[in-house]
């Protein structure tokens, strides 16, 4: 029939019905009734069609099946299609905000999948070698060593749960994948699965495999510059007094609806549920719950690989297949090889009062000596010291606990090994690997309670430094082991 009074040319009546007692027909219900009202549109040649949200009102259904059976027929109808410029919209009743956040989900889903290829893979090619002899077991001998040289030089790397890929333009997996073409490794990139298979010669695998991480860690530091530039960070009440900071992602987006005076902003969170923002009440939004969200500038005093926050304590644990934690390791390891069973975290101290008042030593350092001559030593303590330490500072008020053979100041060591020997029998041991300024440094004895004038630190002569001024070291990382 005609459209009437309504914005269309015409009304078109297709039934739908479906047994509510019989959910498991509820999806071949709808695909019969989207396929029948798209194949009716192409036939009159039909340009634009609106569907309605059937069943989400008196019948009850859930508006998120919906949402799934009728988007996803019509997106496979549109794409078996041979008419090109057919337009589906769904259109959905003022006050109905449960049933528009299914079907916009939905929506951004079907975008995602589109917009990303699933997978990338290697086009893979098969060299034959060919053996020839008269003996049948010199031959076979020969072709298991083949096996054996080719197994001993090749490497399979799987890596799953890689999240950060679904930010990744198309721009990156492809420069990702030429990057392992040019050193011969076979990839099989799953974007929706979040996979990353790697096959080819060791060496070569272990630089495609640290490249990833490099690329990776290149996203989230363009999306924090973007976050920097703008000067403002924002985190949501995820309960009483405790706040969370939304990612990158999330941030540059309600930053910027923010800047152009929007009344609100939509997102999917890590949770994969649809939000709200609303700035003039500065809340979150999500269905019948409410939480209060903040806007905070940021101190560009603090290093930029730190994670942006709104408070001024927070230990991060680092993700052990990042290049900050391999760093740490590393370091751990050059002396530790061997001498301890495992890694049980490895965190990030970030007490902003605390880096602010060794940043502002260490500025005097560089104007005094035009170098800060920082090092990175370690220090061995107790774990309910450990806890003392990353909440203020290194306290002198405690030297003299483990001795004071060259000073009565904070030890610390450039050997992780020696370290060691300060930390307690417990289960789970831990030690800093600290910021150390250095400055002047002298020979020092039990006496001193200070250096001598002219000198900042006093030393043992070869790998001990004794500090005496408590903004003299930053403990930068915690790490647990046992």
């Amino acid at each position: 029939t005609s459209g009437g009074n309504l914005s269309c040319m015409q009304i078109a009546f297709r039934p739908w019905t479906c047994d509510k007692y019989q959910p498991q027909n509820l999806k071949q219900s709808i695909d019969t009734f989207v396929s029948s009202v798209i194949t009716y549109a192409l036939r009159h040649n039909i340009t634009t069609l609106a569907f309605p949200s059937i069943g989400c009102g008196q019948r009850g259904y859930d508006p998120k099946l919906i949402a799934e059976y009728m988007i996803d027929e019509a997106y496979r109808q549109l794409k078996s299609s041979v008419h090109p410029q057919l337009i589906i919209s769904f259109v959905l009743l003022p006050g109905q905000q449960s049933i528009y956040d299914a079907f916009s989900d939905r929506l951004n889903a079907i975008k995602i999948i589109e917009d990303k290829p699933t997978s990338i893979s290697f086009d893979k090619q098969t060299v034959k070698i060919k053996l020839i002899g008269l003996n049948k077991n010199e031959l076979i001998e020969c072709q298991n060593k083949i096996k054996q040289l080719a197994r001993s030089y090749s490497l399979k790397l799987h890596l799953t749960d890689k999240i950060d890929m679904a930010d990744w333009s198309q721009d990156i997996i492809q420069k990702y994948y030429n990057y392992c073409l040019q050193k011969r490794v076979i990839p099989t990139i799953d974007i929706q699965n979040c996979i990353l298979d790697l096959i080819g010669p060791k060496d070569a695998v272990s630089d495609t495999e640290k490249y990833f991480f490099q690329l990776t860690a290149e996203i989230l530091r363009n999306a924090r510059i973007q976050i920097i530039s703008h000067g403002f960070v924002w985190s949501v009440e995820i309960s009483s007094g405790t706040w969370e900071q939304y990612s990158y992602k999330i941030n540059q987006q309600i930053e910027d609806a923010h800047m152009k005076k929007l009344s609100h902003i939509e997102f999917l969170n890590e949770k994969s549920e649809r939000c709200r923002v609303v700035f003039s009440s500065m809340e979150e939004h999500y269905g019948t719950r409410k939480r209060k969200v903040c806007r905070q500038r940021i101190d560009s005093s603090l290093p930029n690989y730190w994670d942006l926050s709104s408070v001024n304590f927070k230990r991060i644990a680092l993700s052990n297949s990042s290049k900050e934690y391999k760093d740490v390791l590393d370091r751990f390891e050059s002396t530790m090889k061997g001498s301890y069973l495992t890694i049980v975290k490895i965190e990030r101290i970030q007490n902003e009062r605390w880096y602010k008042q060794y940043a502002a030593h260490r500025d005097e350092f560089i104007q005094k000596y035009t170098s800060s001559s920082e090092k990175l030593l370690f220090h061995g303590c107790r774990s309910t010291s450990a806890y003392k330490i990353v909440q203020e500072c290194f306290n002198r008020a405690f030297a003299g606990v483990n001795g004071v053979s060259y000073g009565q100041g904070v030890y610390f060591h450039e050997h992780a090994k020696y370290s060691h020997g300060y930390t307690d029998g417990s289960s789970e041991r831990t030690m800093f690997l600290a910021r150390v300024l250095i400055g002047r440094t002298c020979i020092g004895n039990s006496s001193m309670k200070v250096p001598p004038e002219g000198f900042d630190t006093t030393t043992n002569g070869g790998h001990i430094f004794v500090i005496y001024h408590d903004a003299g070291a930053y403990g930068e990382y915690l790490i647990t082991y046992r």
